[in-house]
C-alpha cells in the first residue's frame, strides 16, 4: 500500500463509527486542555511575579558587601572584609560587569542643609557615587546627570526627597506623599526653579564636649560649600536605594573629605573603605556569572535574582501537582484510544484477514492502526488547544472566572497575579503539548497495532462474523 493510500483508508475507519471517533477525541481535549491551562496558570503567575520584581528593583543590579560571614580560614575561602578603591577596581574589571559605584552614606556627629532663597532642607542625607557608574544605574526624569566637575557640589534628587524644602518661617506642613504618588497624582513641590537656582550646603557640626551648666550650649562650627542641582529623578515609593537621598558625585566628596579629613574624622566620618557597593551586570543572564566571580573574590552579595529562584521553585512545586492532575486526564484519554483501537480490530477482524491473504505487508498493516490513533491525538489535540486558548482568554478577561481561579489559589501568594494575565499559553507550551498528545496517542495504538498484525488470516476469515 502507498503512503497516501494508508492516510485515506486509516481516516475512512475513523468516520466509520463517527460516536465512538467523537467521544474518543472528546477525552484528548479534555486531557490537553487540562494540560495546556494547568500549566500557563503556572507560567502566568510566573509573569505577574516577575512584572512586580522588574517594577519595583532592577533585576541587573547586585548589591556587594565586604566579608562578614563565619571564618573560612579552614577551608582556604578567600575573605575580603574591606572593600577599597584596589577592590572596586577588580570588581570592575570581572566579565560580564556594565557599573560599579560604592553607596557612601555620610552619617556623623553633624547634619548637612541645603538651602535655596528662602527655602531649605535642614537635614539632607548625602549619598555619594561614582558619576558614569550612576548614570547607567537611575535613568533621570528631568536634568542631566553630573559633569564630572569637582569645583562645586552637584546634586541629584527624587522629587520625593525634594518635598522636604520649605520655608523655616512658615508652619510646617506634613504631605502625604504615599496617598498621592499611589492615586497617580502629581506632588505639590515648593515653588524653585530646581535646575537653575543657586544653593548652598551647609555642614553644621554641634560639639558638646566644652559645653558648661547650666544651659549647656554647644560650640557649632559650619562649613559652606557651592551647590548646583543638575537632574530630577522621579518620584517612586519603590526605589528606596535613591528616592529619600540627596544623591551627590563621590569625586567632590573625596576632594571635599581630603581637604578636611581630621575635620572629618573628629566628627567620626571615616572614608578609608566602602560597605556597600553596586555592580550592574550588562544583562540578567549574566548576574549569574558575577555572582559566582563575587564569591571566589571573597565578598559576600544580595541580588533580586535569588528571590526569583525562590519564586520559580514554589511556582513548579505547585505547577507539578496542577500538571499531575492534568497528566491524569491524559492518562484516561490514552486509555480511551487504546480501547477504542481493541474495539476497531474486533470489528474488523475479517477485513484484517482479507488483507493479509491479499498480501498485504504486516508493517501496512501496523501503520494503518497506527495512522488510526495518530489522527485521533492530531485533532483531538486542536481541537484541545482550541479549548484551551478559550478557556485561556476567559481566565484572563471574565472577572466571576478569575475570582472563582482566585479563591481556588487563595493559599498560595505566588498566584496573586495583581492586574496581570492569571493564564499565559506560551508557543513552546502549546506546540510541545500537542507533539506528546500525538505520541501518547501513537503509543496508545502500538498494543492494537500489534495484535493486528498478529491475527492468523484464515482464522480471522472463518471466525469473523
Amino acid at each position: 500500500m502507498k503512503w497516501i493510500d494508508i492516510l485515506s483508508q486509516s481516516l475512512q475507519n475513523l468516520l466509520r463509527r463517527k460516536l465512538r471517533s467523537l467521544l474518543t477525541m472528546l477525552g484528548v481535549v479534555i486531557g490537553t486542555a487540562a494540560i495546556v491551562v494547568t500549566m500557563s496558570l503556572g507560567a502566568g503567575a510566573e509573569k505577574a511575579q516577575m512584572e512586580a520584581l522588574e517594577s519595583t528593583t532592577n533585576l541587573k543590579l547586585v548589591q556587594v558587601y565586604p566579608f562578614y560571614g563565619y571564618d573560612t580560614s579552614a577551608t582556604g575561602q578567600r575573605r575580603v572584609t574591606k572593600i577599597t578603591d584596589s577592590v572596586i577596581r577588580d570588581i570592575r574589571a570581572m566579565d560580564g560587569v556594565s557599573a560599579v559605584t560604592p553607596m557612601v552614606n555620610v552619617w556623623f556627629g553633624g547634619s548637612f542643609a541645603l538651602s535655596t532663597g528662602k527655602y531649605e532642607n535642614s537635614y539632607a542625607q548625602l549619598l555619594a557615587v561614582y558619576p558614569e557608574d550612576f548614570a547607567k544605574i537611575k535613568k533621570l526624569k528631568s536634568g542631566r546627570y553630573f559633569s564630572g566637575s569637582t569645583d562645586r557640589m552637584e546634586f541629584i534628587m527624587s522629587e520625593i526627597a525634594m518635598l522636604d524644602f520649605r520655608d523655616p518661617k512658615k508652619e510646617y506642613e506634613w504631605v502625604d506623599y504615599y496617598s498621592i504618588l499611589d492615586a497617580g497624582g502629581e506632588l505639590p513641590l515648593p515653588d524653585i526653579n530646581w535646575l537653575g537656582a543657586n544653593y548652598k550646603l551647609i555642614l553644621r557640626w554641634e560639639d558638646y564636649s566644652q559645653a558648661e551648666p547650666p544651659n549647656y550650649e554647644p560650640e557649632i562650627t559650619e562649613k559652606e560649600f557651592k551647590a548646583r542641582m543638575v537632574g530630577v529623578m522621579p518620584a517612586d515609593l519603590n526605589d528606596w536605594q535613591f528616592s529619600y537621598y540627596t544623591v551627590c558625585n563621590l569625586n567632590w566628596l573625596k576632594k571635599i573629605y581630603k581637604e578636611n579629613k581630621s575635620w572629618f574624622k573628629e566628627m567620626g566620618f571615616e572614608m578609608e573603605s566602602y560597605d556597600n557597593v553596586y555592580v550592574l551586570a550588562d544583562t540578567v543572564e549574566d548576574v549569574e556569572e558575577i555572582i559566582d566571580q563575587l564569591n571566589d573574590y571573597g565578598l559576600q552579595y544580595s541580588s533580586p535574582l535569588e528571590m526569583v529562584a525562590i519564586m520559580k521553585e514554589q511556582i513548579a512545586t505547585v505547577q507539578s501537582f496542577l500538571g499531575f492532575i492534568g497528566a491524569i486526564s491524559m492518562l484516561v484519554a490514552a486509555l480511551s484510544i487504546a480501547n477504542t483501537m481493541m474495539m476497531s480490530i474486533y470489528e474488523r477482524t475479517r477485513e484484517i484477514g482479507v488483507m493479509k491473504v491479499l498480501g498485504c505487508r504486516l508493517s501496512n498493516i501496523r501503520m494503518m492502526f497506527l495512522m488510526e490513533a495518530a489522527y485521533i491525538g492530531v485533532f483531538g489535540g486542536g481541537l484541545g488547544l482550541i479549548a484551551s486558548y478559550s478557556l485561556s482568554y476567559a481566565l484572563n478577561n471574565v472577572q466571576w472566572i478569575q475570582e472563582i481561579v482566585a479563591s481556588f489559589m487563595s493559599g498560595s501568594a505566588i498566584f496573586e497575579t495583581g492586574g496581570s494575565s492569571t493564564s499565559v499559553i506560551s508557543p513552546q507550551l502549546a506546540l510541545g503539548t500537542w507533539a506528546g498528545v500525538v505520541a501518547v496517542s501513537v503509543l496508545s495504538g502500538l498494543y492494537p497495532a500489534y495484535r493486528a498484525m498478529r491475527l492468523s488470516s484464515l482464522a480471522a476469515i472463518r471466525n469473523a462474523d
